[in-house]
């Protein structure tokens, strides 16, 4: 018997193309994250945001079925403003930008808990590793192939850390705690370049991500925001800019020239 709660079949991946996608994808973090503590619950929209995700360089990418988002992903590219982990694990990160390394987080993994249970991560369950696999493979090319980044870096919960094991990825820092629940997370990072190469002695796992490389038209249209969506999504829809330093607001300001945007950071006055 399948240990599918839900039929899978049929689901596609790729990149948020619309506004619609975006708006799903911080809901369905939200949702997941509030249902395990990893968050506190009542946020004022519901949707799960950072400053990051106001950045262009920033992608988050889907699975949807029947135009609903199933599962998402998203990573954060190093930048002025950093990235999302810098919070807890800035010295290690930056132990990678000195050796002169691109780096990218790894960050918002959801999958709807009507798929597969809350048991998601577990290694013994081919239908749920197939799943998530799946979506990690469009990271890790659009990362490799579209970034041209040497490393991803995640900090996760002690738990999950033998899945991120298995796919090769490596301590990067120590237990540290952070959020309302005092949430325990470690850093890990994976090596870009040698990823490959130490993959290549487990022929199945080789195979799922290395044997061809994924279709870039999934990569294709990927949703720019708007002057009109930064006013949706971190004026009306949550309070974020509220809580972002004059220096990090001018960054992302100047990552939208143009009237229209102007008008917009004018309401938080810059």
């Amino acid at each position: 018997m399948s240990d599918n709660k839900y039929d899978t079949k049929g689901t596609v991946f790729h990149v948020a193309r619309t506004r619609k996608d975006l708006e799903e994808s911080f809901s369905l973090v939200y949702k997941e994250y509030a249902q395990r503590k990893l968050i506190p619950k009542g946020y004022k929209s519901k949707l799960r945001l950072s400053i990051f995700n106001t950045l262009p360089s920033t992608t988050t990418f889907v699975a949807k079925k029947d135009k609903r988002v199933l599962a998402t992903v998203t990573l954060i590219r190093d930048s002025p403003l950093g990235i999302l982990m810098d919070k807890l694990f800035k010295e290690e990160v930056d132990g990678l930008r000195r050796q002169g390394h691109k780096v990218a987080e790894v960050s918002g993994l959801s999958i709807a808990t009507e798929l597969f249970g809350k048991g998601l991560f577990s290694m013994f369950n081919f239908n749920k590793l197939s799943f998530v696999f799946k979506l990690f493979k469009l990271v890790l090319d659009y990362a490799t192939y579209v970034e041209k980044l040497d490393d991803l870096c995640i900090a996760i919960v002690p738990k999950h850390q033998y899945l991120y094991k298995f796919l090769n990825f490596e301590a990067l820092g120590k237990l540290k705690y952070y959020g309302t629940f005092n949430t325990p997370a470690i850093a890990q990072r994976l090596d870009l370049h040698l990823v490959a190469d130490k993959t290549r002695r487990r022929k199945s796992l080789y195979k799922i991500f290395f044997d061809r490389k994924t279709d870039f038209s999934v990569f294709k249209d990927k949703y720019k925001l708007t002057p009109k969506d930064l006013e949706y999504f971190f004026i009306k829809k949550s309070d974020i800019f509220k809580n972002v330093d004059l220096g990090q607001l001018q960054y992302i300001k100047s990552c939208y020239p143009g009237k229209t945007a102007a008008k917009v950071f004018k309401k938080i006055g810059v």
